[in-house]
């Protein structure tokens, strides 16, 4: 039997080892890329409170992802080429993804009496597949939900047992918050705090919630030095575009063509919680019978909240329903105990059974209508049809994997969940990753590396690709070329240089995008 109080660094190791699987692939744009690029702009003489892109102000997100990005590339950047650097720039996922699973893993077996539940948490987490693609990227999602999950369950502590140190805990985590994603830190926890004071008629711990100065003084002073120093760095350009443009717009209009339908989770949910997706089921049938109890109550409520949420935003994307995640966990260690038909573990299937499909008759894909999504799509083909019999084969056992896992007598419902994830993360981080990183990425890094080595003076036009800038070290503006430079170009555009009339040699070459040396003047 396992302890409460060994639900410690063994488990965290664990789960590290697991998030690291599949980082060494190269970096996708346009978040990954961005992220990285901003910090290595920032390490190279950058503002310490604010970000560039590409030599121009990047007000996408506040300051602490760029800074633990910008740490863990300081302390192990030496490493690399040994290690690869994306799993360098990648690692504040990685820990972030291990911490958020060992948080909530800890708190279901702290609540339920039982540490197996709690492991079963921390592994289910560590594997679905929405949090195990989140975990290796270099962006801030895997961060945020972090400072959820410890305010999820710092709150639920305090509705139980309210004490002046869990509130000043739930305060920090709000700033950190705040400091990685800005509002909707706030927004999400509070929103359904304030929801389940109204539901349950609970307004006296809404008041002593609030009613700390210590607790706002934390706040204040977390916050007011990145404030300071993002205004003497951007002005109001930085409050006016973050709040305005990637928050406000975000939620009331399609920003980035992310645009969607009320309807959208429905269907995506249970997409991004496989293999679990049959436990959400379970909870929706049973809700009456978790209803009663304070913490049960604000989990659904907060699982409510961010759906409804969600759904309604003009902007849509498959990982923000993951802002559920911590409580939707624990209520995972809630059911699972009443459940033993396998039926529940079926949608672990889903994903080596379509990996399988789609490799046995990738050829039936149809083609897209778009030259850049044609030239990945033959990318991908080419590496498929190279890859084929492997591929096939290691895909082959994993289906066989998963039914084994599903169909073998004498197992308990959570041994054959989290085999079946566990199937689902090789799936995902050994094949489904390192494939279209292949196809989509590894061209734009050689081509980053050739005009590296060439110490060449490279422009963009017509696309955005910060990884490359990142690879290369350096700087890619976006501007109109002249004679001996070199340009990272969209394919749509190539006429527009064509019709300069200068001698063009291309490089590189990927999907949709071309790098073009432009010769130089003649010397007479």
């Amino acid at each position: 039997m396992i302890a409460l109080n060994k639900l410690d660094w063994r488990l965290f190791l664990c789960l590290f080892v697991l998030g690291l699987i599949g980082t060494w692939v190269p970096l996708f744009d346009l978040d990954e890329g961005a992220f990285l690029e901003a910090t290595r702009e920032l390490l190279n003489g950058g503002h310490w409170a604010a970000t560039t892109l590409d030599g121009e102000p990047r007000y996408d997100k506040p300051i602490l992802s760029y800074w633990l990005q910008a740490l863990s590339l300081s302390l192990f950047g030496w490493l690399s080429p040994a290690v690869p650097i994306e799993m360098i720039g990648r690692l504040p996922s990685v820990i972030a993804g291990a911490l958020w699973a060992l948080v909530l893993g800890r708190f279901s077996a702290e609540i339920s009496k039982k540490p197996a539940l709690g492991v079963f948490v921390a592994f289910a987490l560590a594997t679905t597949l929405g949090t195990l693609v989140i975990s290796r990227a270099a962006t801030a999602d895997a961060i945020l939900n972090l400072w959820l999950a410890l305010l999820f369950t710092d709150i639920a502590r305090y509705i139980q047992d309210p004490r002046d140190s869990i509130r000043l805990r739930v305060f920090l985590w709000f700033g950190l918050g705040v400091l990685t994603k800005g509002p909707v830190a706030v927004l999400i926890p509070a929103g359904a705090f304030g929801l389940w004071v109204l539901i349950s008629n609970q307004w006296s711990v809404l008041w002593q919630a609030l009613a700390s100065w210590r607790a706002w003084a934390l706040l204040i002073v977390l916050l007011t030095p990145w404030l300071i120093g993002v205004h003497d760095a951007q002005g109001f350009a930085f409050f006016e575009n973050f709040i305005l443009r990637h928050n406000l717009e975000r939620f009331s209009g399609n920003l980035h063509g992310h645009g969607g339908h009320p309807l959208y989770y429905v269907f995506m949910m249970p997409l991004v919680l496989l293999p679990y997706s049959g436990l959400v089921m379970a909870i929706l049938l049973r809700i009456r019978d978790y209803w009663t109890c304070p913490v049960n109550r604000f989990s659904l409520i907060w699982v409510g909240f961010v759906v409804v949420l969600v759904s309604f935003s003009g902007t849509q994307l498959p990982h923000y329903v993951l802002y559920s995640t911590a409580p939707l966990f624990v209520l995972y260690a809630r059911i699972l105990p009443s459940l033993t038909s396998r039926f529940w573990a079926l949608p672990g299937i889903f994903v080596p059974a379509l990996l399988l499909t789609l490799g046995l008759f990738h050829q039936w894909i149809p083609e897209p209508k778009h030259l850049r999504d044609q030239e990945q799509l033959l990318l991908l083909m080419q590496l498929l049809a190279h890859w084929w019999m492997p591929l096939a084969l290691a895909t082959i056992s994993l289906v066989l994997l998963a039914l084994i896992a599903l169909v073998v007598p004498g197992w308990r419902l959570s041994q054959r969940l989290i085999a079946l994830g566990g199937v689902q993360l090789a799936c995902i981080a050994l094949i489904t990753l390192p494939i279209l990183s292949e196809a989509r990425q590894r061209p734009l890094k050689k081509a980053a590396l050739i005009a590296k080595e060439a110490q060449a003076d490279v422009v963009s036009q017509g696309v955005r690709l910060p990884s490359f800038s990142f690879y290369r070290e350096a700087i890619t503006r976006e501007k109109p070329p002249i004679q001996g430079q070199w340009v990272l170009i969209s394919v749509t555009r190539i006429h527009e240089l064509q019709a300069l009339q200068i001698p063009l040699e291309i490089k590189a070459a990927g999907p949709g995008w071309r790098l073009i040396a432009l010769a130089g003047p003649r010397a007479i």
